[in-house]
């Protein structure tokens, strides 16, 4: 891990307009909806009409899932659950790509590598403050929930959740940045496993199958139900996830060599077969776009 503080410090530095941004305008979405929420259905009745009628939507339960309860945290908690946890998880994906797989790529990684960089850093590193900014945005979201009277604890508990998912994608790209050689493909296969989980989610709330919903952290960070019940303990099953690709990915990083992927990369024909510069786009992104259509 020797190293790990200083690479820390370069990511911050290369990304501090993204992420500043990024935390700011996700963290007051939150307090924006509450208010929302409360212009445009003044009274319970109101919220509670609203409410069924979203439950008898198909679209609606396969975007956002079920309404745990129709006041307004409750409301505010079902827009954006899913909302907020794809936009943090495919933030974190590119993010967690960008400064793991695409340093290999471009040889950067071999050249800090050549100083006093431990192994593992660079991915430590870049989980460290994926993790850290998911973590700040939740934390910041909960004052002005708090502010337009919601509970302080649930209001926690949802900020959290929004965390919970950018924790969980950035877990998966660190776990594909390992399989492949090329950037795209891993941000690809990323991208795709995210897709195929929030499809997952859908099925399970449009079909009603309560089982399937705990197979995907897009369903766990609604399932924590914040001003619904508060099921804390879910949560548990977030950090179980991310610990154990986490350390899958630490493990495999050991198994390969620095610019390459566990997947070897299959030889290319003998003769040239690309169609011009468009052939050529269309072989370099061939696996991020199939990743891409594949999950969404």
């Amino acid at each position: 891990m020797t190293g790990t503080w200083t690479l820390i410090r370069l990511i911050v530095r290369r990304d501090r307009v993204l992420l500043p941004a990024w935390i700011v305008i996700s963290a007051l979405l939150p307090a924006s909806v509450a208010s929302a929420t409360t212009d445009l259905y003044a009274d319970q009745a109101a919220r509670d009409a609203f409410a069924a009628a979203s439950a008898s939507n198909p679209a609606q339960l396969a975007m956002r899932g079920p309404v745990y309860d129709a006041s307004v945290g409750g409301l505010t908690a079902w827009t954006l659950g899913s909302s907020l946890a794809l936009i943090g998880g495919l933030i974190s994906i590119l993010l967690m790509i960008r400064h793991t797989r695409v340093e290999e790529d471009t040889g950067r990684r071999e050249l800090l590598a050549s100083g006093v960089v431990g192994r593992h850093a660079p991915l430590a590193a870049a989980l460290a403050v994926v993790l850290a900014a998911n973590l700040l945005l939740g934390l910041l979201s909960v004052p002005a929930l708090v502010a337009d009277g919601l509970p302080a604890g649930s209001s926690l508990l949802f900020g959290l959740s929004i965390a919970a998912g950018g924790w969980a994608f950035a877990a998966v790209a660190a776990l594909t940045a390992q399989l492949t050689a090329s950037s795209g493909t891993a941000r690809g296969f990323a991208i795709a496993a995210g897709g195929l989980l929030f499809a997952l989610r859908s099925l399970a709330d449009v079909g009603g199958i309560g089982w399937l919903a705990w197979l995907s952290p897009f369903s766990w960070v609604r399932l924590t139900e914040p001003y619904a019940g508060d099921q804390w303990w879910v949560l548990g099953l977030v950090a179980v996830f991310v610990t154990a690709l986490a350390a899958a990915a630490f493990e495999l990083s050991t198994r390969r060599d620095v610019a390459g992927g566990l997947v070897a990369a299959r030889p290319g024909p003998a003769t040239g077969a690309l169609l011009g510069t468009f052939g050529l786009a269309a072989r370099l992104h061939r696996g991020t776009l199939a990743g891409f259509a594949i999950g969404f």
